[in-house]
């Protein structure tokens, strides 16, 4: 990897990027030269650019050996590896990988409507995740029928285990290997190993793996007007702590993990799998979020376990009273208030334990709101938000954590019209290790016998909005989706149908309470030691999404939280918290002042500061000391080499500093990770030109920009959001306060 000081001086290096396409190159890994600022060779400065090349686009699959036409149903199969691994293929199959296709009456209802609005072969970009076995047949041009059996096929054994390269553009970005499978033998212990060569590639064991199909972008490939970037849990994860990458901020010791140790832990084997190392197997069942799924399945312990691994993934926290211009921090002051004061309850959620957004997958289709409720006390309600939500699954007093995705007028699509989607609103779902204040106004009761009031909040999780659900439960009930129910019972799964009707389960995931005593009353206890930092900390980093001209309500529970440290590294995460509070508020020196504080104590706690880089760089972009920042942006991405974001940073550094042959590198490297971003997209676009690139390089290279970059309209459909439809202007609105219902 390059220090931030060869990047700046501009000088030679070979960028290595297998999952990028090269104009006039073969879509096979090659290399790419970036030649020094001075004694260019034009004919070595290529520009990287987005795959699109695949059989079956818009799904970017690829096959070998090729044709691929015929290979469904060896894909499909199931049975053959069940014999062996009889364990794995149990779990399996009730995972929503198994249910991955059109026998999920949930999917099939989108990708009909998909289908139906935007044509057959445009669909192949469903298939490329949920029906590899109908993709490769060239069945996703044509109607699918119930009695196919390729449409119960899911996410089969492999589709996995034949991956043998994952690339990083998503929409089905995988190299899948049609070969044959050598079947282990008893007495030669050679066909094992030449067995598990070909299933147990090192590609499996990647997150860039899980990535190919856990990413997505649209685009008029897609039957959309304009690239949107779609589901994607992959690249917050390459930005986290979870992934190695500390950008962000100085943090708790987090431990490092892929997708498959939180998505397939080991478990103990009961059916003796030939796998199995030591009694145990990963778990393929795959537990996320779909406790729905379980439901719809009916069977009550997967639904228990799906559950269990959400609650407690995010915390939530009653975490201040304001009334007029005072707050008070709960658990820290007695929390008072009196008779008719207008009371703003601050609540705070933090994500823990999840590698990506909570909730995370399809965030526009998902349910998980704040449930308030404050009593007096005689348990009779004072006010609420969100207690009516789980009915109705539309209360416009309910945060939910989801995304807004608007059509052309500005209106949310709830059913999974990725098609239709043209600009995102908002997003409201919890990024890893962040956090988000919910505020909620309310009047305090008249009569002192209604003391002390207790407030009761709950974090709620479902896994698929109501709208949607309810669209399912129609669609299983015509006459394609009782065929679909009936040829469930066939071979190869187990006679199992999902049914959309059966009612979602409700988690938990987090609760919290808090008591306000009338003034003159004694207040909750104080709360010490490492749990008041952890309020005071989660509170001050939510605060910081706020308005700009709100953003100093930070500082207060940021210093609350340096009071409360017991350790250097908790010393560090505040010092560095307050650090980048001093940037966004454009206090250059202060922000250095924390940012060296922050340094020693993590120098101290042995935790990893290059977070305070980055702060460092984004306060010399305030005076536009864009030479200054690039280095220091070059170590944060040195040292974070997932994260595009932080090459992202330094190629605008870098080409803003008129070091276009760096900025070039750095570019390129960031598009290894994310080949559709649209701002190295145009870092490289003009460094090229600014370098004398051959003309149809750069041509090529600018018009890959300008088919990615943000859609012109988009303000405009936001606008339109803001104007027409009822709270939206509001939602839009970073930290605001939401008025509670009340007798």
């Amino acid at each position: 990897m390059l220090s931030g000081a060869c990047l700046v001086a501009g000088c030679a290096a070979t960028v290595h990027d297998p999952s990028a396409r090269r104009e006039g190159r073969d879509a096979r890994p090659a290399p790419t030269a970036v030649a020094p600022a001075r004694g260019l060779d034009a004919s070595a400065l290529l520009a990287v650019l987005p795959d699109g090349a695949s059989p079956f686009a818009p799904a970017l699959t690829r096959v070998a050996p090729e044709p691929a036409q015929g290979r469904g149903a060896k894909v499909a199969d199931v049975e053959g590896c069940a014999e062996c691994h009889a364990d794995v293929a149990l779990q399996w199959g009730r995972s929503a990988h198994a249910f991955a296709s059109f026998d999920n009456p949930v999917y099939r209802t989108v990708v009909d409507g998909f289908r139906h609005d935007r044509g057959e072969e445009k669909s192949q970009f469903c298939g490329g995740c949920h029906d590899p076995a109908l993709l490769l047949d060239g069945a996703m041009r044509a109607e699918i029928k119930p009695a196919d059996a390729r449409a119960r096929a899911g996410v089969s054994c492999r589709v996995c285990h034949g991956v043998t390269h994952a690339r990083a553009d998503g929409n089905g970005s995988y190299d899948l290997d049609l070969g044959a499978t050598v079947v282990p033998r008893d007495g030669e212990p050679e066909s094992r190993l030449r067995h598990r060569a070909t299933v147990a590639r090192a590609t499996l064991r990647t997150a860039e793996m899980c990535a190919t199909c856990h990413k997505a972008f649209l685009d008029p490939s897609t039957g959309n007007a304009a690239h949107l970037v779609g589901q994607d849990d992959a690249t917050p994860w390459a930005r986290s702590a979870f992934a190695g990458s500390h950008g962000a901020r100085i943090d708790d010791d987090v431990e490092r993990r892929r997708c498959q140790d939180c998505h397939m832990p080991a478990v103990d084997v009961v059916l003796g799998d030939a796998g199995a190392k030591r009694g145990k197997v990963r778990s393929h069942e795959f537990l996320g979020g779909h406790t729905w799924l379980a439901a719809m399945l009916g069977d009550r312990q997967l639904t228990a376990r799906a559950a269990s691994f959400l609650k407690g993934r995010v915390s939530l926290d009653v975490a201040a009273v304001r009334v007029g211009g005072a707050r008070t921090l709960l658990g820290t002051d007695p929390a008072a208030v009196r008779e008719d004061d207008a009371v703003v309850l601050d609540l705070v959620m933090r994500n823990l334990d999840v590698g990506h957004a909570f909730p995370g997958g399809v965030r526009d289709a998902q349910d998980t709101w704040l449930e308030v409720v404050v009593t007096d006390a005689s348990g009779a309600r004072v006010a609420e938000a969100g207690a009516a939500h789980a009915a109705r699954g539309d209360d416009p007093t309910a945060y939910q954590l989801a995304s807004y995705a608007a059509d052309a007028s500005g209106a949310r699509r709830v059913l999974r019209e990725t098609h239709l989607f043209r600009a995102p609103v908002y997003d409201h779902t919890l990024p890893a290790r962040d956090a988000a204040v919910v505020s909620y106004a309310m009047l305090a009761p008249r009569g002192a016998a209604r003391y002390p009031l207790r407030v009761e909040a709950r974090l709620r999780h479902r896994s698929r909005n109501l709208a949607l659900a309810r669209a399912a439960c129609a669609a299983s009930r015509t006459q394609r989706g009782r065929a679909f129910v009936a040829e469930r019972a066939r071979p190869p799964k187990p006679p199992h149908a999902l049914d959309p009707c059966a009612e979602q389960p409700i988690t938990d995931v987090a609760s919290a309470s808090a008591v306000l005593s009338l003034a003159g009353a004694a207040g909750a206890p104080a709360v010490e030691g490492a749990r008041a930092f952890a309020r005071a900390f989660a509170y001050g980093l939510g605060e910081m999404h706020a308005l700009q001209e709100r953003l100093d309500d930070a500082r207060a529970p940021l210093e609350a939280a340096l009071a409360s440290a017991t350790t250097d590294r908790e010393r560090a995460m505040a010092l560095g918290a307050l650090a980048e509070l001093g940037m966004r508020q454009g206090r250059v020196d202060e922000a250095f002042a924390r940012a060296r504080e922050a340094d020693d104590a993590a120098s101290r706690a042995r935790a990893n500061a290059v977070a305070m880089q980055r702060v460092r760089a984004e306060a010399l972009l305030v005076p536009w000391k864009l030479a200054e920042a690039a280095p220091l942006f070059g170590e944060v991405a040195s040292r974070s080499p997932r994260d595009d974001g932080a090459w992202s940073s330094l190629a605008v550094a870098l080409g803003g500093a008129g070091s276009p042959a760096a900025a070039l590198e750095a570019a390129q490297r960031g598009l290894a990770l994310s080949p559709r971003d649209a701002d190295m997209l145009r870092v490289q676009a003009i460094a090229l030109a600014d370098l004398g690139a051959i003309p149809g390089r750069a041509v090529a290279a600018r018009d890959a920009f300008a088919e990615r970059r943000p859609p012109d309209d988009a303000p405009a459909i936001r606008a339109k959001c803001s104007a027409h439809v009822p709270g939206c202007a509001l939602e839009r609105v970073p930290a605001h306060v939401r008025r509670m219902r009340q007798p």
